[in-house]
């Protein structure tokens, strides 16, 4: 039986379509360049975390990866239903405002506290990929929608080619504070092309936001987040770690059966427990978690002078950085772009297999590898291939697992898993550095080589576990045409 229009959905209109392609190549500019401010978000303030701490005197610096990661999980899948209620570039454009906020108030930030308090209003940013590509489902020409996705998403390979070069100027002139007032400005420029030249998607759909879902979620995850962070410190059997993890989990639970129960959850149980959308779910898990983690990884294996690290450490400045990174981000974003054409052809279920067999053979490479820049420029390409091919695939593979009626709360639960990922894998590396400390100078803790190999290690094992999820996928072996043809007739469940 034909699938019925959801009666919570209100239709679109099809006159938008009929523009030209010409047209459509510029809005897919527009918020292509507008996605770089998630990856800046990422790629700009890595190479500034040892700076942020030495400057701020701390050693929980973690955090402020950690709680931008946090802050847009829980807060992507209520920006999308907003999104879907009010209208998707309504709400893109006062989240591109949020993130600005919050930028400035990290570079005008005296203390550690003020600065969390920034990187959170910066993590609604995390929103602005999977509002982007939601409008592109929303009103792109079915012809350029694969292609357009990935182009989207892939096109983020662009700032880690320029990222390095952008934070190593902005880091050795003006302090890492400098990253936060380019932060506070690139989103606003942008903002004002979507403004003038992106039209509104025309979806809408009545319903209400899940406030009570969206804390609960927070809660649990803060609390887990907390006790993986601080166990060495606290004692992984002290009562302070062990209340963390055991209330963690009962909130946690507490959430999964409130979201059964609640009208319109912020993640619609069901629908994640179906095996295309769970399946895609743990690639990202996955996915974002080890491609940050091996960006921070990175960071600290080529500033670490030698001296410092002893059997590691290439001494590289912040702008050096960049000819380590740029390189494997051409390779990365080349990867992306290749999966969208993949993807309207053949599906894009096989580009991740092989994404996440690249980014294996990558993570052994430099677990076993990171004493020489060949080694460590070796290993970071390898895996840059498989990074590439994983951030084009899985957006791709969520568009062929739901129908158009489900696609905003699915991309939410799938930005959702995506964001909790990169935060909980770089806590778990960073607990496994912190087991491994060298020296502490200046009260900055220097990692050994050892540390990294274990970092390293435990990456090349998640991405199997995401191998795995991506061998047993049923769903995106076919083209992309037929997959939305196929799940837009499929039976309403």
């Amino acid at each position: 039986m034909a699938r019925q229009q959801h009666p919570d959905v209100l239709a679109p209109s099809e006159g938008g379509k009929r523009r030209s392609t010409r047209y459509w190549i510029g809005v897919l500019l527009v918020l292509t360049l507008l996605s770089e401010e998630t990856a800046y978000a990422y790629n700009l303030v890595t190479p500034a975390l040892p700076h942020m701490a030495a400057a701020l005197g701390t050693s929980d610096i973690v955090w402020v990866t950690t709680l931008f990661s946090l802050v847009g999980g829980v807060t992507v899948p209520l920006i999308g239903k907003l999104g879907d209620i009010y209208g998707k570039k309504r709400v893109l454009l006062t989240t591109i405002v949020v993130m600005a906020l919050g930028s400035l108030i990290v570079a005008t930030a005296s203390s550690l506290a003020f600065v969390l308090v920034g990187r959170a209003l910066e993590g609604v940013a995390i929103s602005i990929v999977p509002l982007a590509y939601s409008i592109m489902r929303d009103i792109f020409p079915r012809r350029l929608v694969a292609i357009g996705v990935s182009v989207a998403t892939s096109g983020i390979g662009l700032t880690g080619i320029l990222a390095p070069i952008i934070a190593g100027f902005l880091i050795d002139h003006f302090t890492y504070r400098g990253v936060f007032f380019f932060l506070a400005a690139f989103p606003l420029v942008l903002g004002v092309l979507v403004l003038f030249v992106v039209p509104e998607s025309p979806v809408r759909i009545r319903s209400s936001v899940d406030w009570g879902g969206a804390l609960l979620l927070g809660v649990s995850i803060a609390l887990l987040l907390t006790a993986a962070t601080q166990g060495a410190t606290w004692g992984w059997g002290s009562m302070p770690t062990l209340g963390c993890i055991g209330a963690g989990v009962v909130i946690f639970a507490g959430w999964v059966v409130f979201e059964k129960r609640v009208r319109n959850p912020l993640v619609d149980i069901d629908l994640a427990r179906r095996k295309p959308l769970m399946t895609t779910m743990i690639a990202q898990f996955v996915a974002q978690g080890v491609i940050a983690a091996q960006s921070v990884l990175l960071v600290y294996v080529v500033q670490v002078p030698r001296a410092a690290g002893g059997d590691y450490g290439l001494g590289r400045d912040a702008s050096g950085l960049a000819w380590f990174t740029s390189p494997g981000s051409v390779i990365s974003m080349l990867m992306g772009f290749s999966v969208g054409f993949i993807a309207n052809r053949r599906g894009a279920r096989n580009p991740l297999v092989a994404g996440f067999c690249f980014a294996i053979v990558g993570s052994a490479l430099l677990a076993t590898m990171h004493a020489q820049s060949w080694q460590v420029l070796l290993g970071w390409f390898v895996f840059a291939v498989g990074g590439g091919m994983l951030n084009a695939a899985i957006p791709n593979l969520v568009v062929a697992a739901v129908p158009p009626e489900q696609q905003a709360v699915s991309a939410g639960a799938v930005g959702v898993v995506g964001s909790l990922g990169a935060a909980v894998i770089v806590q778990i590396v960073f607990v496994i550095l912190g087991s491994h400390v060298r020296t502490v100078v200046s009260g900055t803790p220097i990692y050994s080589g050892t540390g990294f190999t274990w970092g390293y290690a435990f990456g090349g094992v998640m991405c199997a576990a995401g191998l795995a999820a991506a061998i047993a996928m049923r769903h995106g072996r076919r083209s992309m045409a037929e997959s939305v043809e196929q799940v837009a007739a499929a039976p309403a469940h």
